[in-house]
């Protein structure tokens, strides 16, 4: 593997294995094995992160005392495949160039830009040291170079017995740890999503604080010291476990939601309100990317603190600066953030105070040198903004950052305002930057306008409160002088975009929101009025899509609106209930994702009584996306996630009350869940949960944790003493009847006795309870994040999996790793990235869906040949580099501008292999897509309790055809017909087509779980595009590479590639080549030409050109679903189970007669005549999976086709024993011999004849034969209900069939030239043996059909 060129020093702990002049290529003295070189390792591993057993350098001379590290290998062939290709390309040239400075150049230009091609230059780390890492990181854990490491650290694993000394690597999907220490190799490798938990821990019996603690989700734990930097290891740890959570929770969302997306899934690209970035390859702004990660935390965290759109980035901070307050001489001092779109300071006291102001708010910024308070220089930066307020920022003169800040605010400026300017040339007015407009929708701006005594309500604020009133008493809550007190607050501090809260803003908010003004300080509050500032219309479009076509969740909302505040008055007409539908079904449509979710209707409702639709919008989208966030989700991990945290914290804060609770069995989220879901709207008395919501958007979800917990407390006494579920829910729905009451009614001081209960409320909230942060928060759901995360993931499995139709013959333990696999190929895909439904998949309901290179990906985790494939092809391209120098840079430009397009091993071969249309891959793709999944359940037994019968896996016996699919059949089936009417078109593009699991799973159980035919007609259907029913020239060329394909694949995995043949002659790829030659010989000959002078092979005569080889029966007997196993060696097919997807149970018929046998079914020989019953019913019985090649031997052209009934066709027949083929002569003249074959022939005619009731022999019969007869006689002819099933029937009347077709084509030509059928009946029956005699005369329930007599099943099935 080749490295970026660094310089390398020479060592004692290296040794020259090959040597040029100018390269050597040289081992590790760790390789061997000795104590010494056991000792040198661990020093190496000690001093650095592992090193590379092999490693090819450049030197200008021999006695060079430095190195030039060119490559590095884990393997000797790895390496030597380097070497092989540098003495190829680059030696060559080396030679002929004279000065040493020019060869180094040369070289190493070569090398770069050959790895910045394969890698990609942003993926190339700019550290020597991370290099170096990275790519041991890789070759140590053999992980893609897509896996990108993201830092690394020295510490030592703590095991039972002694210290493992190494290094832990930390990439965006992986945890490992590699230690080597005196022969003792220690190596750990965990996917991040497998993480249970993670603690800080101390080691030395607690002395030390420098310990991780991380527990696997199957109870392992690990326990890593000797960190130097724990707590950055444990930040950086957290933060890639929180965005691989979040991916999880993504993919299980998928897996639980059932409801339907349709054209509705996509996501819109108007919305700006992006979701939070869980790809680290994204907005990649530079810097390693351990320093992304960082800054992503901190932009996380920021977003948070001030309220601001997801896509906004922290671009620049001063760490001092000090606020003046308008309107006030009061000086707060705190950090002065830039990021894209706004300007933030916040204080750094508990009462100080914050500002959020947009860059489009602001119409004047200076900066002038100035003097402080104390009498210090310092920068004076004064804002002026939209409504001629200014803000001063004052920053110490020795700042740095101050300069830096300016920039960055003056870069944004200019931005822009060069892109007003654009669209006022193209007369495209920018709505978000029109101020006027929207400031008109804000109530403050006519307060102020107007003034208190001429501002109206139900003018100013549009809304269902100004037209059916505000709930409560406006008298009793003293609205009057609320709106005097925020009249003075907003005109010195300002309002809605330009704002300052200042401490007087929060007790406002907690002493009560005057009606009037609650919807606009709730937007304030939680950020969603800069939401709606920069996403104006928005809403309406989504309202306009859901008037033209209404989303997939409209019924569930429709259900749930006469739900919503039934007792008010505006939900109680038409006017409140549209309005609520617009909302829900506008948000559903932005969030297809979440969609809709019972709760929702409830708190948009309460919302909609203060605020525009528009606005309750945009507040729903905060509330649901950063506020309480999985919430409202089909899992809702969210609220289990905060009801984990809230008994932890009834735990801590009141453990005697947990102890009672656990006690008497009494489940706290019964009763607080509604609490959170609801904000407390459902369980308090409206006018006391507006309350609870105001302090909620202020600050936040810690205010439901607050009021939960100071419920519990004040009615601590009376709930230790509940002993059920019951008494529970009750005590506190009585308290909330209370609220409204007086806390002290018999205290003497008259204030005292106005202090309700809601008033206690709060208090108690707010000061027993101070503790209870948001860092506290957050910690908590960290701490308790992994644990619920894996239990929805668990939930959704399982979910997923129960919703499953079609088993397909697996087992639920199979089932279950195939999802693991499929779930681990979509989670880890960087090309399926996008989970809209596709148009073209086949199921609108599955959203987990597979595309072409995903589905490879599932490949090669389950197929032998696909693994195979991605080996050679990796080594391939080691030793077929591009030596061209214009070439390699313009690979290496395509690969830099690619970014997080870069692919792995896996997905280069897809995009390579897609040209070849007969790619086995690409074929075996549309054929899966192809599949219709089925609407109902079928009989999905298990495998140890289902007998093996003939009935299909893909559909239930209601929809089977009535007739049994012929084995010679050549129209095509009603279920290719159906394939042919709804699958993708033949030519559309492969990368737009979808998969489902189901499909999937159906695909993979025709192939490995049923019988022999089965399997060839997956085959020929998949290649089977021309016309249905038969397959092409091409086609036929294409199915026969795919069977080599699969068939090296399985000899290079499992090691018999070189392994000879019984006979010794060929191996076994030879053989199979030499089987596949034969093939292609006998299919020439079999097939027909069309109309249109075009080769086709029929249906039947493909069988039948396989079956003549025993290679090609074994390998779709064996081989093919061999072949399919998971990489760690267990076999995917089900041993216990064989289904036949073309023996379906029919109702019991007669047998029709025959009376005579044809000429041309002769050729059968002795495998038709000798084995014809027994082999029928014991291929029925047994679900066809012991089908024998000699039932199916005889095939020979229609004498039709040639014009000529003496020009029969004759057929090529391969005996068991491996003989030659013979040609048997049909049309033998009369009185000559016949072949022994042709006795057994006529035996087999008499044979028939003689268990056939109804024909002219009957009186020879005996009565044995005539009770059998009778019996054949006295089955129904037509299907009835409940009727019994004969399970040999349905072949044997198709061979009856066959009989007569046969029969009267051979009458009709012998007759036309005046000839007698070449069989007489009367010799047939002269040449019975008396054991062959024996044999007819048996009844057919009496024959041997060689069954286990310990299969219950089977024996009743005979019976």
């Amino acid at each position: 593997m080749f490295v970026l060129p660094a310089p390398a020093e020479p060592s004692a702990f290296w040794s020259d294995v090959t040597a040029t002049a100018n390269f050597v290529l040289q081992q590790s003295g760790s390789a061997g094995g000795a104590f010494l070189q056991s000792v040198l390792a661990t020093i190496q591993n000690v001093l650095e992160t592992k090193p590379p057993p092999f490693r090819l350098v450049y030197r200008h001379d021999p006695q060079a005392l430095s190195y030039i590290l060119l490559a590095v290998g884990e393997t000797r062939s790895e390496i030597d495949a380097d070497w092989k290709w540098l003495s190829e390309n680059i030696m060559p040239v080396v030679k002929e160039l004279d000065e040493a400075a020019e060869r180094a150049n040369f070289v190493v230009t070569k090398i770069r830009f050959l790895v910045s091609a394969e890698e990609g230059q942003d993926a190339i780390p700019a550290d020597r040291k991370m290099r170096a890492a990275t790519t041991t990181f890789r070759q140590t854990f053999n992980v893609g170079r897509t896996e990108n490491l993201v830092t690394y650290y020295s510490c030592a694993l703590q095991g039972s017995f002694m210290i493992h000394q190494g290094w832990l690597y930390l990439s965006e999907n992986y945890f490992c740890f590699y230690s080597y220490i005196f022969g003792s190799e220690k190596k750990i490798m965990l996917q991040l999503r497998d993480i249970k938990d993670l603690n800080r821990a101390k080691s030395m019996g607690g002395a030390r604080d420098d310990s991780i603690e991380v527990e696997e989700r199957n109870g392992t734990k690990y326990v890593f010291s000797n960190l130097f930097h724990r707590d950055e290891t444990f930040e950086m740890l957290q933060q890639l476990t929180a965005n691989t959570m979040k991916r999880v929770l993504i993919n299980s969302e998928y897996a639980t939601n059932s409801q339907q997306a349709g054209a509705h899934e996509q996501r819109s690209t108007d919305d700006m309100a992006v979701a939070s970035n869980v790809s680290l390859s994204a907005g990649n702004r530079g810097g390693s990317l351990a320093e992304q990660i960082a800054q992503q935390r901190r932009d996380e965290d920021f977003q948070s603190e001030f309220g601001l759109p997801r896509d906004e980035e922290l671009l620049s901070e001063i760490e001092t600066a000090v606020f003046t307050a308008p309107g006030t001489a009061t000086a707060f001092r705190g950090r002065l953030y830039l990021s894209t779109s706004f300007v933030c300071f916040m204080s750094r006291t508990q009462r100080g105070c914050r500002v959020t102001l947009p860059l489009a708010a602001i119409r004047r910024i200076e900066r002038a040198n100035a003097v402080d308070p104390q009498g210090l220089r310092c920068y004076e930066l004064t804002i002026t903004v939209w409504h001629q307020m200014n803000i001063v920022f004052r920053v110490p003169l020795s700042s740095n950052s101050c300069n830096r800040w300016c920039d960055a605010l003056r870069g944004q400026l200019r931005a822009m305002v060069d892109e007003q300017q654009r669209a006022r040339s193209q007369n495209r007015p920018l709505a978000r930057y029109t101020l006027k407009a929207f400031c008109r929708t804000c109530p403050s701006e006519q307060l102020l306008e107007q003034g208190i005594s001429k501002f109206t309500e139900t003018e100013s604020v549009n809304c269902l409160g100004s037209t059916f009133g505000f709930p409560g008493d406006a008298h009793k809550h003293k609205e009057a002088a609320k709106v005097k007190h925020w009249f003075m607050y907003l005109r010195d501090s300002g309002r809605n975009l330009t704002v300052v809260r200042r401490a007087e803003f929060n007790r406002l908010i907690r002493v009560g929101l005057p009606n009037v003004l609650r919807g606009e300080i709730w937007e304030v509050s939680s950020g969603a009025m800069y939401m709606r500032f920069r996403n104006r219309g928005v809403y309406e479009r989504y309202v306009n899509e859901y008037l033209d076509q209404p989303g997939p969740y409209a019924d569930e909302i429709e259900k749930d609106l006469n739900r919503s505040l039934p007792e008010y008055p505006g939900y109680q007409s038409h006017e409140g209930i549209d309005a609520l539908r617009r909302v829900l079904n506008a948000y559903a449509l932005r969030n297809a994702e979440l969609g809709y979710c019972q709760a929702m209707n409830i708190v948009a409702s309460t919302m909609l009584i203060f605020m525009s639709e528009e606005q309750v919008f945009w507040t729903l989208a905060v509330m649901c996306d950063r506020m309480v966030p999985g919430y409202y989700t089909p899992s809702m991990y969210g609220a289990s996630l905060d009801q984990a945290v809230f008994v932890r914290l009834v735990e801590d804060t009141m453990p005697m009350l947990a102890q009672s609770l656990r006690e008497h069995d009494i489940q706290l989220s019964l009763a607080c869940l509604p609490w959170f879901l609801t904000l407390f709207v459902n369980s308090m008395p409206l006018a006391y949960a507006l309350r609870v919501l105001d302090c909620f958007f202020l600050e936040g979800p810690k205010v439901l944790f607050q009021i939960g917990l100071a419920i519990l407390k004040i009615n601590g006494g009376t709930l230790m003493e509940a002993s059920d579920d019951g008494t529970f829910l009750f005590t506190l729905k009585e308290y909330y009847t209370t609220l409204g009451e007086s806390a002290y009614p018999d205290s003497k001081n008259a204030r005292a006795r106005q202090v309700t209960k809601f008033h206690e409320l709060l208090y108690v909230a707010y000061s027993d309870f101070s503790a209870i942060t948001h860092q506290r928060i957050e910690e908590l759901r960290r701490s308790h994040q992994l644990r619920i995360v894996h239990s929805v993931e668990d939930f959704s499995k399982r979910t997923f999996l129960r919703n499953v139709i079609d088993a397909s013959g697996f087992t639920r333990e199979q089932l279950s790793l195939l999802y693991d696999r499929y779930y681990s190929v979509l989670f880890y895909s960087r090309s399926n990235r996008s989970h809209a439904a596709p148009v073209l998949s086949k199921s609108d309901d599955e959203k987990i869906l597979l595309d072409v290179y995903a589905f490879a990906r599932f490949m090669y985790e389950i197929s032998s040949w696909m693994r195979v494939q991605i080996g050679e092809a990796k080594e391939r391209q080691q030793s077929h580099r591009n030596v061209e120098l214009a070439d390699i840079k313009n690979a290496a430009t395509a690969a830099t501008k690619g970014g997080a397009a870069k692919l792995d091993d896996i997905a280069k071969e897809v995009a390579a292999s897609l040209e070849n249309p007969g790619w086995f891959i690409t074929s075996l793709f549309r054929y899966t897509s192809y599949i219709e999944p089925p609407k109902s359940r079928v009989n999905l037994q298990s495998a140890e309790s289902e007998p093996a019968t003939p009935i299909s896996a893909a559909a239930s016996a209601d929809q089977r055809s009535p007739e049994a699919a012929s084995l010679t059949e050549t129209k095509p089936a009603a279920a290719d017909a159906k394939s042919e009417e709804t699958k993708p078109a033949k030519d559309c593009d492969i990368r737009s087509i979808r998969v489902s699991f189901q499909q999937c799973v159906i695909a993979l159980g025709r192939i490995v779980n049923t019988d022999l035919l089965t399997r060839m007609d997956v085959f020929f259907d998949m290649y089977a595009d021309t016309s249905p029913g038969s397959i092409s020239r091409q086609e036929m060329f294409q199915l026969s590479e795919a069977i080599l394909y699969i068939g090296h694949g399985e000899d290079v995995e499992t090691g018999s590639r070189d392994q000879r043949t019984p006979s010794g002659d060929m191996t076994n790829e030879e053989k199979l080549l030499q089987s596949v030659s034969d093939f292609l010989r006998r299919a020439v000959t079999f097939g027909t030409e069309t109309q249109n002078e075009q080769f086709a092979l029929a249906r039947n005569l493909f069988r039948v050109a396989v079956l003549e080889d025993e290679m090609l029966e074994k390998f779709f007997a064996d081989i093919v679903p061999g072949s399919f196993r998971f990489t760690d060696g267990v076999e995917l097919a089900n041993p216990k189970r064989a289904i036949s997807t073309h023996l379906p149970a029919t109702a019991l018929a007669p047998r029709g007669s025959v009376s005579s046998m044809p000429a041309r079914l002769l050729a059968g020989g002795r495998s038709v005549a000798e084995e014809m019953s027994a082999r029928v019913a014991q291929t029925i019985a047994l679900g066809s999976q012991f089908v024998d090649q000699r039932m199916l031997n005889p095939v020979v052209r229609d004498a039709a086709q040639t014009g000529s009934s003496e020009a029969s066709a004759a057929s090529r027949r391969a005996q068991m024993d491996g003989g030659d083929i013979e040609l048997v002569d049909m049309n033998r003249g009369h009185g000559e011999k016949a072949e022994p074959d042709d006795e057994i022939a006529e035996h087999m005619v008499q044979l028939s004849l003689k268990n056939d009731g109804g024909n002219e022999h009957d009186g020879e019969l005996g009565s044995e034969h005539a009770g059998k007869r009778d019996e054949w006689a006295n089955a129904p002819r037509e299907p009835q209900i409940n009727a019994p099933h004969d399970p040999y029937e349905n072949l044997l009347d198709e061979v009856d069939q066959l009989l007569d077709e046969i029969t009267d084509n051979d009458t009709a030509a012998a007759a036309a030239h005046g000839k007698k059928p070449s069989v007489d009946i009367d010799e047939l029956d002269n040449m019975l043996s008396p054991t062959d005699k024996t044999l007819a005369d048996k009844p057919l329930k009496d024959l041997d059909y060689q069954v286990d007599s310990d299969d219950d099943d089977i024996a009743r099935l005979l019976q």
